[in-house]
């Protein structure tokens, strides 16, 4: 028997072959631009990378309806599939922010209470030793060529 004048062809050329004509190394490069976008927009932990990738989803302006064409697809439809999800993360985001607000706010009241008690002569203890010395201390007797010249 003799072979066919159809060759036949590995498992990924056949694939290619039903699924459509090879894409093109630019759509490829645009479907990727598209592709990291999304990933920026839904799991970086760079939360102003995120939301740069988020307003680029939700305004759908003209460079992401380009990028949607050079990588062959509607971008009502990329924006319809991704704009649940990103709203989802911008309020994941929101949260997180919120939250460290509230922390640092709470931390900040603390501290200026604790201030305010200090300022008062109120929470601490006379004669408690810090980094410059004595509170209560009065000159210290310092020996050395550095303090008698010091005290010339």
């Amino acid at each position: 028997m003799g072979r066919s004048s159809q060759r036949q062809g590995t498992a990924n050329s056949n694939a290619i072959h039903l699924t459509g004509a090879r894409k093109e190394p630019e759509e490829l490069l645009w479907t990727a631009v598209l592709s990291k976008a999304a990933d920026d927009a839904l799991y970086t932990s760079d939360y102003r990378e995120a939301l740069l990738s988020i307003n680029w989803f939700e305004t759908g302006g003209r460079d992401f309806r380009s990028v949607c064409q050079y990588a062959g697809r509607d971008h009502n439809y990329v924006s319809r599939k991704m704009l649940e999800q990103v709203k989802e993360r911008r309020r994941k985001i929101k949260e997180w922010e919120d939250g460290i607000r509230q922390r640092i706010d709470g931390g900040m009241a603390r501290k200026m209470a604790y201030w305010s008690l200090q300022k008062r002569g109120k929470g601490r203890a006379k004669g408690r030793k810090h980094k410059g010395g004595y509170h209560s201390a009065g000159p210290r007797n310092v020996k050395g060529s550095y303090a008698s010249a010091r005290n010339l």
